[in-house]
């Protein structure tokens, strides 16, 4: 067998193969024999029937068999022999000859993950910037939580500031174009939040309940719905109804809901200490998120196609769900490109942390598994020795212990807190 590999792209081999007819000869002949032996035809005893009759009947079966065998043979043996480690099904782009005398040529290609040579992670100097709280901080999320304690009555009045005004859409027209996956009923909007769109805060100002209303928007380039970003919208509503808050009394009894406290001030300062992680965690993230930018940008290295377009459909399955009309192809396509680069950074942070943590030889303790499956089984009920059986079993385990890793690994990047 005459083999030769090509390197078109640094993750794309385009291995060339060339086989003797002799040897496909051979092998086509202990195939038939194969056949012969196990052969049952009318008029014959089994492993009786001619050798001419057996060819005649399974001939080309037999040679496409063999075919099969010996490329995917072939394959195999060129990929260990050239340390070839295919991330995907490798595609038969060409074959000729194997018969009449002729040597057999086929072309396989197949993708892999190229070689990576991380370099300067050790080197990053980025550390979680957690930002202090103020005392402001903290009575904005008190002021949240009586809000979700909060009664709500109906006001025979026009809406104002603070209200909840709860509305039916009749029609959404976004461009020009109808949207009908838009128009949730009775989605309530409370008027003059910070985070409120003003278009929506100045249409459902002034409203009763009954009042048709049309509100025209104008989305921000940078809003989190990609599909309307920068667009505008008309809104055409139905005013259910107009909503006053009445917040709890904020006594012993409001208090001991959340726990032993006295006063107002110790709850908060509880609730303090949850922001303050919470911040922290969120400062390492965007460190993490830092770093692993920093060092793609500083390691260029190719990611294969085929895994791009696997995690590309995987993003927007994900984004499809819940959704009851199939998405068209054009749509899908634009998706796709859309997607596309997110995709190729999801797949390079994955094997800057793969390396890393080999290099470093960072992994997760059974310690440590043992005690995310201690968390869960306590969370969902569930007995720990019962559920880690399950877990070995099905393979959650060998998640767990990734997930742990990748952890490891990013607060090796930035250092923790």
């Amino acid at each position: 067998m005459k083999t030769t590999v090509l390197e078109p792209e640094t993750w794309k081999r385009v291995i060339e193969f060339e086989i003797p007819d002799e040897k496909i000869g051979a092998a086509i002949e202990a195939k038939l024999k194969e056949y012969r032996r196990d052969a049952r035809l009318p008029g014959f005893r089994q492993g009786k029937v001619p050798a001419a009759v057996v060819k005649q009947r399974f001939g080309e079966a037999a040679k496409g068999e063999v075919l099969e065998e010996i490329m995917n043979a072939s394959y195999k043996t060129a990929c260990e022999e050239h340390k070839i480690v295919p991330v995907c099904e490798a595609k038969l782009v060409e074959m000729k000859g194997g018969e009449n005398g002729e040597a057999l040529r086929f072309t396989i290609e197949a993708e892999i993950d190229p070689p990576i040579d991380i370099t300067g992670y050790d080197k990053l100097k980025i550390k979680p910037k957690a930002k202090k709280l103020k005392d402001s901080d903290v009575d904005e999320n008190f002021q949240t939580l009586l809000d979700r304690f909060s009664d709500f009555k109906d006001a025979e009045r026009a809406s104002k500031k603070g209200d909840y005004v709860r509305v039916e859409y009749r029609k959404v027209v976004i461009d020009g174009a109808e949207r009908s996956d838009i128009q949730t009923p009775a989605y309530p909007f409370e008027i003059g939040t910070a985070n409120a769109l003003k278009d929506f805060d100045k249409g459902l100002t002034g409203v009763k309940a009954g009042d048709e209303v049309d509100i025209t928007v104008k989305f921000p380039k940078d809003y989190q719905d990609q599909d309307t970003a920068g667009k505008t919208g008309v809104f055409s509503v139905t005013v259910v109804s107009v909503q006053e808050k009445h917040p709890p009394e904020v006594n012993e009894e409001f208090l001991k809901k959340f726990g032993d406290f006295e006063t107002v001030d110790a709850l908060k300062e509880e609730m303090r200490k949850g922001m303050e992680a919470e911040e922290e965690q969120r400062a390492k993230k965007e460190a993490q998120q830092e770093a692993i930018e920093k060092l793609i940008a500083d390691n260029p290295f190719d990611v294969p196609a085929s895994k791009v377009d696997a995690f590309i459909n995987m993003m927007i399955d994900d984004a499809m769900q819940g959704r009851k009309e199939q998405i068209e192809p054009a749509e899908r396509a634009e998706l796709a490109e859309r997607f596309r680069n997110a995709a190729i950074m999801a797949l390079k942070r994955i094997r800057i942390v793969d390396y890393i943590a080999e290099k470093e030889k960072i992994k997760a303790t059974q310690e440590e598994v043992d005690r995310e499956i201690e968390f869960m089984a306590q969370r969902y009920g569930h007995d720990f020795d019962q559920l880690k059986q399950v877990f070995r079993q099905n393979g959650t385990t060998n998640r767990i212990r990734l997930e742990i890793r990748e952890r490891k690994t990013l607060d090796f990047l930035v250092g923790g807190m």
